[in-house]
């Protein structure tokens, strides 16, 4: 219908099956009453139920004074068997966070903790594991935005960046647009950016073309933060990358990553 606005996608970041994205984090009464049957999943989950990938949690990786924290709706199937965040290759985050400048080299998931030596933290609103983001209800997601709010107050990052306009626009109970937010976070000095979804089923903004200038403009964000609070610039770090061709990390490994700072993902 013209003159009709479309509501905001909320895309699950890290899942990378084929489901509809959500809208605004509502459900359908004709979703809410699918059941979908326990079935073995395909090799690259090794054979798990849907149940039990679920069950897993994907790390946190944040410490005090990072420059961004990246905050996502909630894990995916795929980044919660894996560990890493955005773990989807048709997800753009990676390829833009470099070619932006906002981190020094090219990393990819399985580096995803390094990228704390260059500022940079990840986290979600929601810790619990679903297929798609649809499954969250709108309670469970403002109850948890109480509990990362404390986690900002205490951490005390330059900037929150929600990837995201749904994300953000349920987060914070108002429209938005995307880009440098009025308001900080609440109780905070920490400034607001909402980014458009970095996932390649996010119908807006489709191609890693479109959603660069937005990582540019958050690089912008960072070095003038970091001037005005007289933060200087990290060192880059000697460390060798991790191979991205290695085998998927153990069960037994994946379950114990340790996370810096504050607060372990608990599963809800």
């Amino acid at each position: 219908m013209p003159g009709k606005k479309r509501k905001a996608e909320v895309v699950q970041e890290n899942d990378p099956l084929p489901t509809e994205d959500a809208q605004d984090g509502e459900i359908s009464s004709a979703e809410k009453k699918k059941k979908k049957p326990k079935k073995p999943l395909d090799a690259k989950f090794g054979g798990k139920t849907e149940e039990e990938v679920m069950a897993l949690f994907l790390p946190d990786h944040l410490k005090p004074n990072l420059d961004i924290v990246f905050i996502g709706i909630n894990p995916g199937l795929y980044s919660a068997y894996l560990g890493h965040h955005y773990c989807n290759a048709n997800n753009h985050f990676w390829p833009c966070l470099y070619e932006s400048g906002l981190i020094p080299r090219q990393l990819t998931y399985w580096e995803d903790a390094q990228c704390m030596d260059y500022g940079l933290g990840f986290t979600n609103i929601v810790p619990r594991t679903t297929r798609s983001a649809d499954e969250l209800s709108r309670k469970e997601m403002k109850e948890w935005s109480k509990v990362m709010i404390e986690r900002m107050k205490e951490l005390k990052p330059l900037v929150a960046c929600f990837n995201g306009k749904g994300i953000y626009e349920i987060f914070s109970g108002k429209k938005c647009e995307v880009g440098i937010q009025p308001d900080p976070l609440p109780d905070t000095e920490t400034a607001v950016y909402v980014m458009p979804s970095t996932s390649g089923r996010a119908a807006t903004y489709p191609k890693r073309a479109d959603k660069l200038r937005f990582f540019v403009e958050l690089k912008q964000l960072r070095d003038t933060l970091r001037a005005k609070y007289g933060r200087l610039s990290l060192p880059i770090p000697s460390q060798p990358s991790v191979d991205p061709t290695m085998a998927v990390v153990p069960e037994s490994d994946r379950n114990s990553l340790s996370i810096v700072g504050s607060g372990v993902a608990v599963q809800h």
